[in-house]
């Protein structure tokens, strides 16, 4: 029994040491495989990097200290140098938990930016403004906003990178890339419609239509429903005079989408403003005027002045 359990540890043993980082092979005569010898390459290997795993503030004035966060695993906080890179904080990691963070399992990140292998600790504290929300200039017109600043390493002072851990993809059996984009639709919905090229660069829906005709949109029913849409619409801006972006809304809320009567009800009881306006144009074309429907809102005459909807007050007694 004892002789099975010990050639089972040293199985595992083995298995786990593949998990963790190797050192750098050398070729020979302490040249590496890059070129870089030792001098030229100093950099310690991931066990020689004492850390500890809680949650630190540290402000050294003789050392900078560094701390990889997550979610997952606890955090590292460890003494680091200027030309440390971001692989090997990566090895770091992944010396310490193989089992829960692999290399190639994660990315790290500073300044909402995945950072690549080949920067230094020195780059990527460098002081550079990077993206944070600017505020509402009309809430507070006299704040100074200034963009938030990465921290500089010489300065020793609160330095972060963030493990962010991929996501396993079981249809190509290995990591999605980190995706750091506006998700609009929900994560899943905005990755599925991604993969499927239904959006823009900036995440958002394409043009139904030009998913048609590039062939991204194939199901025979879907096709049908869009051209009835169409149709409805064309219908209702030229006949009807409504305007096209209130027709096509309209003709997508409707059950039947080729029906005018069903449309114009929709719009009656949801666009009040808008399909009278529009019974009033057809009552001068009627009279004989040459009129055209205006597609956007008209701007206010003075620029300078807001126009604020307000909600009408609440019923006496409610």
């Amino acid at each position: 029994h004892d002789e099975e359990c010990s050639r089972w540890w040293a199985a595992f043993t083995s298995v786990r040491s593949l998990l963790r980082p190797q050192p750098r092979p050398m070729v020979e005569n302490g040249v590496y495989e890059n070129g870089a010898t030792d001098a030229e390459d100093p950099l310690p290997r991931p066990e020689e990097i004492e850390i500890e795993t809680v949650d630190l503030y540290r402000h050294d004035e003789e050392q900078a200290y560094v701390t990889l966060m997550s979610q997952e695993v606890k955090s590292l906080n460890f003494a680091a140098e200027e030309n440390y890179t971001v692989r090997l904080c990566k090895e770091l990691v992944a010396y310490h938990y193989p089992d829960e963070l692999p290399l190639g399992s994660f990315e790290l990140l500073a300044s909402n930016k995945i950072r690549s292998d080949e920067e230094t600790l020195g780059e990527v504290f460098n002081g550079d403004e990077y993206y944070c929300d600017r505020p509402d200039e009309a809430e507070d017109p006299d704040f100074d906003w200034k963009p938030r600043k990465e921290q500089v390493f010489s300065d020793k002072m609160l330095m972060q990178l963030s493990i962010w851990k991929k996501e396993w993809d079981e249809e190509t059996k290995s990591y999605e890339p980190v995706d750091l984009s506006y998700m609009p639709y929900g994560k899943e919905l905005t990755k599925q419609w991604k993969k499927l090229g239904y959006l823009d660069g900036k995440n958002m829906l394409r043009d139904e239509g030009e998913l048609i005709a590039e062939g991204k949109i194939t199901d025979p029913d879907k096709i049908a429903d869009y051209r009835k849409r169409e149709g409805l619409t064309s219908t209702l801006r030229e006949t009807h005079l409504i305007r096209k972006k209130d027709a096509w809304e309209a003709a997508g809320e409707i059950e039947n989408k080729d029906d005018v009567d069903e449309a114009l009800a929709w719009l009656q009881r949801h666009k009040e403003k808008d399909y009278n306006a529009a019974l009033k144009l057809q009552g001068r074309r009627a009279e004989g005027e040459e009129v055209e429907v205006e597609e956007e809102e008209p701007e206010p005459d003075d620029p300078d002045v807001e126009v604020y909807v307000c909600e009408p007050p609440p019923l006496r007694g409610m």
